[in-house]
């Protein structure tokens, strides 16, 4: 009976720590569910913040790109100034000239940064000094910087000593004739070349100049001094002029450069001689002398400068 009894208890028991155990199963699952539907709610809150900041976000750069101070004004080019289009490091080739070339560049309406600069290139390639361009873009307040790099003369070519220049050669071969750039064409250690040829372009070319140019560090060589200019009106009686005096070459033949050897041993000659030195005359192969100024030369000389 007792045992009955036991056993009746312990069937009661486990029915009770069995619906127990459910109701505690079913209000985990509860719970777990909560937390899954939180845990969507906030995924999907997060999707739709992260969707409108991207939205935001594309907003602002567009109203940010679309600020006016991100556009190269209209008249940028038809009506420059400094504010809008700065040229820099330009020596031979006035701004004038610059701004001219580049007004009937039409300003694209986008931004500067996207602005294309091929336009602006091709038109200032046609500038026979300038060889190369460089293009910087700013923005806020939009503007352009120009960066020239203009060809480096090489050789002045002029019919007088005291006239302007009437031609130059550059140290890569160009030959420049137009007169807007020749008479900046002489700043800085340029060789000045004095010469009666009619055609300037055919005549002189990059060799010419080259072979030039070693009879003049020949002559520097062996004078130490430094030459001025080479007199070549005559092609047939070729004078340099450096700091002491002249020298006469003569014809610039292939014998020129034994000549020039000779500089040397003549130059301290001059300060033995009573009265002035006209010119060094190495014109003869064999034969060396001093020229010596005559009184109607020197008659001549005053004349002139008193005319100037």
């Amino acid at each position: 009976m007792e045992h009955n009894e036991q056993s009746e208890t312990e069937k009661i028991q486990n029915y009770e720590d069995a619906v127990a155990e459910g109701k505690h199963s079913m209000r985990r699952k509860q719970k777990e569910r909560y937390v899954r539907k939180k845990r969507k709610k906030l995924k999907r809150l997060k999707a739709f913040l992260g969707f409108l900041f991207f939205v935001l976000l594309v907003l602002g750069v567009y109203y940010f790109i679309k600020l006016p101070q991100w556009y190269l004004a209209p008249d940028a080019f038809s009506k420059p100034n400094e504010e809008k289009v700065k040229i820099i490091n330009n020596y031979l080739v006035p701004k004038q000239i610059i701004y001219n070339s580049l007004k009937d560049i039409k300003v694209m309406p986008v931004p500067i940064f996207m602005m294309g600069v091929k336009d602006i290139k091709r038109e200032l390639f046609k500038i026979p000094v300038i060889k190369n361009v460089y293009i910087r873009r700013y923005g806020l307040p939009a503007r352009i910087q120009i960066i020239i790099r203009e060809r480096i003369p090489a050789v002045v070519i002029k019919s007088e000593l005291n006239t302007k220049p009437s031609a130059f050669i550059t140290t890569d071969g160009v030959f420049i004739s137009d007169k807007n750039y020749t008479p900046l064409s002489e700043s800085g250690a340029v060789l000045k070349i004095l010469t009666k040829d009619a055609n300037y372009a055919k005549d002189w070319d990059i060799k010419r100049v080259e072979n030039i140019e070693k009879i003049v560090k020949a002559v520097e060589a062996y004078s130490s001094e430094k030459v001025q200019y080479i007199d070549m009106r005559d092609p047939n009686d070729v004078y340099v002029k450096i700091e002491s005096t002249n020298i006469r070459l003569g014809v610039l033949d292939s014998l020129v450069f034994e000549r020039i050897k000779r500089i040397y041993t003549i130059l301290p000659q001059i300060s033995e001689v009573d009265g002035e030195v006209k010119y060094v005359d190495l014109s003869w192969d064999k034969v060396n002398y001093l020229k010596l100024k005559q009184k109607e030369d020197e008659a001549k000389e005053k004349t002139q400068e008193s005319e100037e």
